[in-house]
């Protein structure tokens, strides 16, 4: 049977309703691409890639310019003073795969390939000290995602081995997803000339038939006009936040390190339908880390990062998995 969405037809939509979230008085607005990849590790395996493009509105002081359905999502936040308010759109790619990919039979006790498209849309409220953020998506799991032509595509660019296994990728099925992360601040002090570090907690919870988690942790951040970008740093995959908007003319600059534990109670691309027997189970106990810098500037900002996570299956032999994050954002 043909999946209900095709991947051309998914990101027909996807493009089309980001483009129809970013109304003419609001092009000034941030556009944002970023790319996933565990290339930085020279392994494959595992989380693979992902590749996220993405619209932001110019921060406003509340949510009364924003198009009813943001105006909507924004009431499931929980009444704060805050200095701004934000809201978006994104078109999110990603993919997981064994560690050989190039078998072309089934591995049964290793992870198996998946694929996943969604779009979201997102608001969220910043203050100085507090800020809180919410998502809602829907996607496509399975060849709908179209992770396959994506994969296959890099992997011929640059000439790395090409995956074999494809056909035997979790199945289509459709997915639904609500999430939502606070964060509140700890401390912040000045460090050396006009630098400031603080330390900050958070947590993230999501909701959904891809992955239901719930997770908390501390973020680590030193740099330039820490009150302005607060809260911008998240948990949320594919998500970026607005950094130029602040940045100074010469430039801004953060580095920073999070850390964070929780529970998992599914995992859609391990625990989904396959064309054969799986024998391998999901870990339910989770951590992850990453550490990167972000520069900004009034027009664009760029950022690095390296992304750590622990084994999400019981028998993984590996405990340990990373991934480097490069995103680019600009103002039109």
């Amino acid at each position: 049977m043909k999946p209900l969405l095709t991947y051309k037809s998914l990101i027909s939509v996807g493009c089309a309703a980001v483009l129809a979230s970013a109304p003419l008085s609001s092009l000034a607005s941030q556009w944002h691409i970023g790319l996933d990849n565990d290339v930085v590790i020279g392994d494959d395996g595992d989380y693979s890639n992902g590749i996220a493009i993405s619209w932001q509105a110019t921060p406003q002081n509340d949510f009364s310019n924003a198009s009813w359905p943001f105006n909507w999502q924004s009431l499931l936040l929980f009444p704060q003073q805050s200095n701004t308010s934000q809201w978006g759109a994104n078109l999110y790619q990603r993919m997981w795969t064994p560690i050989e990919i190039k078998h072309d039979f089934e591995q049964p006790f290793d992870r198996p390939y998946a694929g996943l498209l969604e779009i979201e849309s997102f608001s969220g409220v910043y203050g100085d000290d507090l800020a809180q953020k919410n998502w809602f998506a829907v996607g496509v799991m399975g060849p709908g995602s179209g992770a396959e032509a994506t994969q296959e595509w890099v992997h011929k660019l640059t000439s790395s081995t090409a995956p074999q296994g494809w056909q035997y990728q979790i199945e289509t099925e459709m997915t639904f997803q609500f999430a939502y992360e606070a964060d509140i601040l700890l401390l912040r002090q000045q460090a050396f000339k006009d630098s400031q570090w603080e330390l900050s907690g958070h947590s993230y919870t999501q909701l959904g038939n891809f992955r239901t988690e719930s997770n908390v942790g501390l973020t680590l951040r030193w740099g330039d006009d820490l009150n302005q970008s607060f809260g911008q740093i998240s948990s949320h995959a594919g998500h970026y936040g607005q950094y130029s908007v602040s940045a100074r003319e010469g430039g801004s600059w953060t580095v920073f390190a999070r850390a964070q534990a929780g529970y998992r109670l599914n995992d859609l691309s391990i625990e989904g339908d396959l064309p054969y027997d799986s024998y391998i189970q999901m870990k339910h106990q989770q951590a992850s880390a990453s550490t990167g810098v972000i520069w900004a500037f009034p027009g664009w900002s760029v950022s690095w990062s390296f992304d750590l996570y622990s084994k999400e299956y019981e028998s993984d032999p590996q405990d340990w998995h990373g991934y480097g994050v490069i995103s680019y954002s600009w103002l039109m």
